[in-house]
């Protein structure tokens, strides 16, 4: 196999037709460059240049060589640009895996900042459920995976770091309060309630679920439905008790149109966690990304 060097030298007095203008550019000896292109010639068994009054110039084999040979460096070329503007995030993309509720209210937000300081990149996000969040980044589909962590069991070969905690809640309108009372509820009057809940297999669903169930009671809803959004509209028509992730309905309770119903008893708390394959070094932008999520982690850490 032939030196990637020889083939350097060879671009290079090719490209200026002089010895000397190759040796400058090259930043070797004129002693230097004529032997790699005679080991290159050597080595493919032919003229590559013949003198001439004018400078070196090409032999039909050359310019045959010289056709290839300029090719790959001109892309060897925008391989290093390319790979220059990644660095600089000048470009680049990042895939994301999470389901809809955490892109909402939780990567949506950090998002916004980031294109704001890095517009070049793009970012793209798939939806899906913790378990296939984890293969899509075993399997190399996403670069950064976003679950609800309720435990600490270990998943192996990815990193998992925790970015925020949040919780669950049951809410209800002003008209459902004045019903309810202010009193705190034990679980069997909360069970006895129209309660609103996310489907069986939402991940936080089951959490609540099997808190609840600890405690002797069983969720059984008037309404279940797809998201927390919905959830939270329809607690706030009146009709029934909705079960949300407190941190995400900040706006309502601020204005009055929910309002957390009391409980004589603790809902499980959780965490949403950022995952990452170990031992995979990550893209500039993934990493760059990955810092910001980070940074939510540290600032949530220190209140």
């Amino acid at each position: 196999m032939v030196k990637l060097e020889f083939y350097r030298v060879f671009y290079v007095v090719a490209k200026t037709g002089n010895l000397s203008k190759a040796s400058k550019e090259l930043f070797i000896s004129q002693p230097a460059v004529s032997y790699g292109i005679k080991q290159l010639e050597e080595q493919l068994g032919g003229r590559l240049f013949v003198r001439t009054a004018k400078g070196m110039e090409l032999t039909p084999e050359g310019r045959m060589i010289y056709e290839y040979v300029s090719r790959a460096f001109d892309e060897l070329t925008a391989a290093e640009n390319k790979f220059s503007q990644m660095r600089g995030l000048e470009e680049g993309t990042v895939h994301i895996g999470a389901s809809d509720t955490i892109s909402k209210y939780f990567i949506l937000p950090t998002i916004e900042r980031f294109k704001k300081q890095y517009p070049k990149i793009n970012i793209k996000i798939t939806n899906r459920t913790t378990d296939d969040i984890m293969n899509l980044l075993k399997g190399g589909k996403v670069d950064l995976g976003f679950i609800n962590r309720v435990d600490d069991t270990p998943y192996p070969g990815i990193r998992l770091t925790d970015c925020a905690d949040i919780g669950e809640c049951f809410v209800a309108n002003p008209d459902m309060m004045a019903r309810i009372g202010e009193a705190p509820l034990s679980v069997s009057e909360l069970t006895s309630l129209p309660l609103i809940l996310l489907e069986e297999r939402s991940g936080t669903r089951r959490t609540v679920d099997r808190a609840i169930e600890a405690l002797g009671g069983k969720l059984s809803p008037a309404f279940e439905l797809c998201s927390v959004d919905l959830v939270a509209e329809c607690a706030k028509a009146g009709l029934g008790v909705g079960c949300v992730t407190k941190e995400y309905i900040d706006k309502e309770l601020a204005e009055g149109s929910l309002r957390v119903v009391p409980l004589s008893f603790p809902l499980p708390r959780r965490r949403i966690a950022m995952a990452t394959l170990e031992g995979m070094p990550p893209s500039f932008a993934t990493a760059k990304l990955e810092d910001y999520f980070k940074d939510i982690a540290r600032k949530g850490a220190k209140k």
